[in-house]
C-alpha cells in the first residue's frame, strides 16, 4: 500500500516540468528501475565494418555476442561480408554496401568500411526491430545509423575500440589526415549519448587531450577473458615438440596482426639479438601479416597462422614470454590472453599498465624503445625461476577480468542505455547541444552513398600508391644499398616472396626461372626480359607482379633508367624508356589531383567543423 502511495505521488509531480537535480532529490530515476529489461528481452543490433576479419575489434564483438544469446538475448550484426558468404553463415548478419580498403599492410582488400545504410538494408533494420543499438566503428554507415536512431526513437551508444590517428603514422598519412580525422572522429563520438572505453588511461587521454566529453558521457567498459580456455594448465609438450620445440628451448610469442602499427620490427630484432648470441630461443607467431618484409635474417620462426579457442589457450600457455610492443592498443586482449594462461608479458607502458605490474608479472617498456625491450626479454630468458614467478602472479592478476562478469556489465550498460533514452530530460539534454544533435560537417557525408563512394574510392587507390613508392623504394634501399643496383630489387623480391614455395634455377641460355611459384626472366647480361605468372608473388595477386596498381612492365620499367638500372625491356612490344616515364608521369599527376582535392575537403571541415 505505501508503494502504492509513492508512486501515485509521483506521477502528479511528473506532470510538472523538472530539473535533473529535482529528479534525482525525488528518487524519480530510481523509480524507473522497477521496470528495467531482463536480459532475455534485450533486441541488441551490434554495428561494426568487418565482422568477417579477425581482429581484436571483432573477436571483442563475437565473445558479447554469444555470451548475450546465452542470456536469451536477441542479437544481429550490421556489417559489411564478402562476397562469398552463403545464406547461413550470413543468418544473423544485415549485409551493408561497403568499400574495401586496398592497402597491403591491412589484408589488400579484406577490410572494408560501410558508407551508408541503403533502403534495403533500412527494411532489414525495422523488420528486426532492435531495442538498442551499439556501435562499434565510425564509419559512414555509423552515422547513418545513428540518424536512423534518432528518426525510429531506437536508444543507441558506443564503444572505443581503435586509436584510429595513432594508425595514421604508420601508412604514411599522418601529414594528410591527422587534423582532419581527429575532428572527424571526435564529431562522431560526440553524438553517442555514452561512449564506453576499455582503460582509464583511454578515458583520461580522450578527456584531456583530444577534448571528448562536451556532449557524450565517457564511461569505462574494460575486456574480460576466459579463464578455463587460457590457463596454465594448458601448457603441452606435445605441442611443442609439433613445432620443433624442444623443452629447453624459451618460447617468445608474438600473437595478434604482423601489421606495421603493432611494431613487428621491434618483435623480429629482438629474437634476431637473441639468437645471435646463442641463446635457446624459438619465435612462435599466432596471426598473419605483412610478415615477409620482417622475418629476414630470424632462425627457427614458427608460423602458426589463426588459432582460437582451445587451441590459442596452449599456445599462450606452451609458451614461455609474450613480447607485445605495440603502442596503439586501447585494451590489450592479447596480454590478457597470455596472464590468463600464466605466461609473462613484455608490453609497452602506457598500453599495457593497467593488466601488467611492472616486474611482478611481466615488464612494461617506453613505447619505441627497442633497446628496453631486448634487456626485458634477455631477462626473462636466461632466468627460468623468474619466468615461473612472473607466471604465477599473471595468473592470479587474470582473475580480475574474469569475462562473464566484464560481458554481462555489457548487457547492464545496454539497459542503461534503454533508460537513459526513455528519459526526456537526458534526451532533451543531449540533443541541444550541437555536436550531441549532430550539427555539423559531417552531415555532408551521412546519408549520401554516392557522394561517399565518388570521395573514397580513388582516395585509397591514390594511398595505395603513395604506400607501394614508399616501401618498395625502401626495399631499393635496403637491399641494394646503391642506387645504381636498384634493377636487383626485381629479382630480389621474387626470391625472397617465393622461398617457401620454390627455387631459382638457372636454364641453359642464361635465364633465371623460379621454380614451383613463377617470376622474373633475365638474359645472361641479367637484364630483365620477361614476367611469368605465379602464385606466390610478393607484392600482389597471381599472375601479375604489380605496383602502385598499375602492371609492374609499365610501372617499374618506368622508373629503372632514372635509378640506373639494366636496360632491357619488359617483354614484347613494350613502349619505349621515354613512353613509359611520360606514362608514369600522367598516371602520378592524377592520383596527385585526388590526393590534393581531397586534402581541400579537409581543410573545410577542419576550418568549419567546430566545437562549441
Amino acid at each position: 500500500r505505501y508503494f502504492h502511495l509513492i508512486m501515485k505521488e509521483m506521477e502528479a509531480v511528473k506532470e510538472r516540468k523538472m530539473s535533473v537535480s529535482e529528479r534525482v532529490e525525488l528518487g524519480m530515476n530510481m523509480a524507473t528501475k522497477i521496470d528495467r529489461l531482463q536480459d532475455n528481452e534485450l533486441r541488441i543490433l551490434i554495428c561494426t565494418a568487418a565482422y568477417y576479419v579477425l581482429d581484436g575489434v571483432t573477436l571483442t564483438i563475437r565473445r558479447l555476442e554469444a555470451h548475450l544469446r546465452a542470456r536469451g538475448a536477441v542479437v544481429k550484426i550490421l556489417s559489411t561480408a564478402p562476397d562469398n558468404m552463403t545464406a547461413e553463415e550470413l543468418k544473423h548478419i544485415i549485409v551493408v554496401p561497403g568499400i574495401k580498403v586496398p592497402w597491403q599492410q591491412m589484408g589488400d582488400g579484406a577490410y572494408s568500411f560501410g558508407v551508408g545504410l541503403d533502403d534495403e538494408t533500412q527494411k532489414a533494420i525495422e523488420n528486426f526491430n532492435p531495442n538498442c543499438v551499439h556501435f562499434t566503428v565510425p564509419d559512414f554507415m555509423a552515422l547513418d545509423g545513428i540518424r536512423w536512431c534518432q528518426r525510429h526513437n531506437v536508444a543507441y551508444m558506443g564503444t572505443w575500440h581503435s586509436n584510429y590517428v595513432d594508425y595514421m603514422k604508420y601508412y604514411f598519412l599522418e601529414w594528410l589526415l591527422g587534423p582532419g580525422l581527429h575532428r572527424y572522429l571526435k564529431g562522431f563520438f560526440e553524438q553517442l549519448p555514452t561512449v564506453y572505453v576499455p582503460t582509464n588511461y583511454m578515458l583520461r587521454k580522450m578527456r584531456d587531450e583530444w577534448g571528448y566529453g562536451s556532449a557524450t558521457e565517457l564511461k569505462l567498459w574494460g575486456r574480460g577473458v576466459d579463464m578455463n580456455i587460457f590457463s596454465n594448465e594448458r601448457r603441452s609438450e606435445r605441442f611443442r615438440s609439433s613445432k620443433g620445440i624442444s623443452p629447453t628451448d624459451v618460447v617468445v610469442l608474438w600473437v595478434g596482426r604482423m601489421v606495421p602499427e603493432k611494431r613487428p620490427d621491434i618483435w623480429m630484432s629482438v629474437v634476431k639479438r637473441l639468437q645471435d648470441e646463442g641463446l635457446p630461443v624459438k619465435a612462435l607467431v599466432v596471426g598473419s601479416g605483412t610478415i615477409e618484409r620482417y622475418q629476414c635474417g630470424v632462425q627457427d620462426v614458427t608460423f602458426a597462422g589463426w588459432l582460437s579457442g582451445a587451441s590459442l589457450g596452449e599456445a599462450y600457455a606452451s609458451s614461455d614470454v609474450l613480447l607485445f610492443p605495440s603502442d596503439v592498443e586501447t585494451f590489450g586482449n592479447v596480454t590478457l590472453e597470455s596472464l590468463s594462461s600464466g605466461c609473462p608479458a613484455i608490453v609497452e607502458k602506457k598500453c599495457g599498465e593497467h593488466l601488467v605490474d611492472h616486474d611482478i608479472n611481466g615488464v612494461c617498456c617506453t613505447s619505441g624503445d627497442a633497446e628496453g625491450f631486448f634487456q626485458a626479454t634477455r631477462k626473462l630468458v636466461v632466468d627460468a625461476t623468474l619466468r615461473r614467478k612472473f607466471g604465477l602472479a599473471a595468473r592470479e592478476k587474470a582473475w580480475q577480468f574474469e569475462r562473464n562478469i566484464i560481458l554481462q556489465q555489457m548487457a547492464e550498460n545496454y539497459k542503461d542505455a534503454i533508460d537513459k533514452h526513455a528519459d526526456p530530460a537526458f534526451l532533451k539534454n543531449h540533443l541541444q547541444n550541437p555536436e550531441g544533435a549532430g550539427r555539423n560537417f559531417l552531415s555532408v557525408f551521412c546519408c549520401n552513398y554516392a557522394l561517399v563512394k565518388m570521395i573514397a574510392e580513388p582516395f585509397m587507390s591514390g594511398t595505395r600508391v603513395m604506400q607501394d613508392c614508399v616501401e618498395n623504394g625502401s626495399d631499393c634501399v635496403q637491399m641494394s644499398r646503391s642506387r645504381l643496383s636498384c634493377a636487383d630489387l626485381l629479382v630480389s623480391a621474387t626470391l625472397n616472396g617465393s622461398s617457401s614455395s620454390g627455387g631459382v634455377v638457372t636454364s641453359a641460355g642464361g635465364d633465371m626461372e623460379q621454380g614451383g611459384g613463377g617470376g622474373m626472366r633475365t638474359d645472361s647480361s641479367g637484364n630483365l626480359v620477361g614476367m611469368e605468372s605465379g602464385a606466390d608473388q610478393k607484392y600482389d595477386k597471381p599472375g601479375k607482379f604489380r605496383l602502385m596498381g598499375m602492371g609492374v612492365g609499365s610501372a617499374l620499367g618506368a622508373w629503372l633508367p632514372c635509378l640506373g638500372g639494366g636496360g632491357g625491356g619488359m617483354g614484347g612490344g613494350a613502349p619505349s624508356n621515354s613512353g613509359r616515364t611520360v606514362q608514369l608521369a600522367w598516371r602520378m599527376v592524377k592520383y596527385v589531383t585526388v590526393a590534393l582535392s581531397l586534402t581541400i575537403v579537409l581543410l573545410l571541415i577542419y576550418a568549419t567543423f567546430t566545437v562549441q
